[in-house]
């Protein structure tokens, strides 16, 4: 009981929070062993995807062990990659290009038994849709939603099997055999969308406007203001950004921020002018954000919610 009990304080010390503090900010990786982006976690918390700055070529880091694994040296194998709902596999894209075409296949990788699955090949529209703990479940296929995974284990989730992807610029909101395009602002350039963990709300960037919470409807609750790369805490309740600056050719600065959606309130978690810090992921917790620095450093921030 005391320890429920425990749990539950912890819980509404994070939603109510007045302050946020950085306990720590340290590398995960160093720059003589290489230079990775994009840092991905995993859903259980123990190891990162990574990625050169291209996305080309993918590895994992074992954040116990610290040892980095290559999986595959292939374009595009760095975007958005991410882990089976299911078994734990990495799912990845490779990118091959024909004439100036793209043409894309889809990769199901068993880390333990070294064994690399082809589920897609030579797509020329393949999205890939991971939630917001970096699980797989759908990918879309030439603006056709299809899944990783059985069915049959789908139908076990009492969760509604909704995503968002980016189509001609503009949202598409999918669930079951249903679409339906979202423009909340109108026409633009509708980017970065993504649904809340709860699957009943939507991130997204408008470009050249802002960042904004909706609803499904498209109803507006927040709007965090200029935001980029955003995503949601684990439990829904906070945003977490960068706001970076650039020179028209490359970025000068660029500094990690977190808002909470309940109060409004806004923390910055990287402060040196030095650092150029980009492209920042949570962990399993709201106490754990990883980022990487524009020379090729990943770091993670320690988090206290008071």
């Amino acid at each position: 009981m005391k320890e429920l009990l425990l749990f539950f304080l912890i819980i509404a010390a994070q939603l109510f929070a007045q302050n946020v503090t950085v306990l720590q900010d340290a590398a995960v990786t160093e720059l003589k062993d290489g230079k990775f982006y994009y840092p991905t976690v995993s859903p259980d918390g123990k190891s990162l995807l990574l990625t050169s700055q291209s996305y080309k070529g993918l590895w994992s880091k074992d954040l116990s062990t610290g040892r980095v694994t290559r999986i595959s040296n292939a374009a595009g194998a760095g975007y958005e990659p991410g882990f089976s709902a299911v078994s734990g596999e990495l799912i990845y894209r490779e990118d091959k290009f024909i004439k100036g075409k793209r043409f894309s296949s889809l990769i199901s990788f068993d880390a333990a038994a070294k064994k690399r699955t082809v589920l897609e090949e030579g797509v020329r529209d393949l999205k890939l849709y991971r939630d917001h703990s970096n699980a797989f479940k759908k990918y879309v296929k030439e603006n056709e939603v299809r899944s990783t995974i059985k069915e049959t284990m789908l139908q076990k989730s009492a969760a509604p099997e909704r995503i968002v992807y980016i189509q001609d610029s503009k949202m598409v909101l999918a669930e079951n055999n249903t679409k339906k395009v979202l423009q909340p602002l109108g026409e633009g350039n509708y980017i970065w969308a993504s649904l809340s963990p709860d699957k009943t709300k939507l991130l997204f960037t408008y470009a050249g406007k802002g960042t904004y919470v909706t609803d499904l409807e498209g109803r507006l609750l927040n709007k965090i203001g200029y935001a980029n790369y955003p995503s949601w805490s684990p439990d829904g309740n906070w945003v977490l950004f960068m706001k970076d600056l650039d020179d028209g050719v490359k970025l000068i600065s660029s500094e990690i921020h977190i808002v909470s959606l309940k109060t409004g309130k806004y923390f910055r978690l990287t402060s040196k002018k030095e650092v150029v810090s980009v492209f920042p992921k949570w962990g399993v917790s709201n106490t754990e954000i990883f980022y990487n620095t524009d020379s090729g450093q990943i770091r993670k921030i320690k988090l206290k919610y008071e």
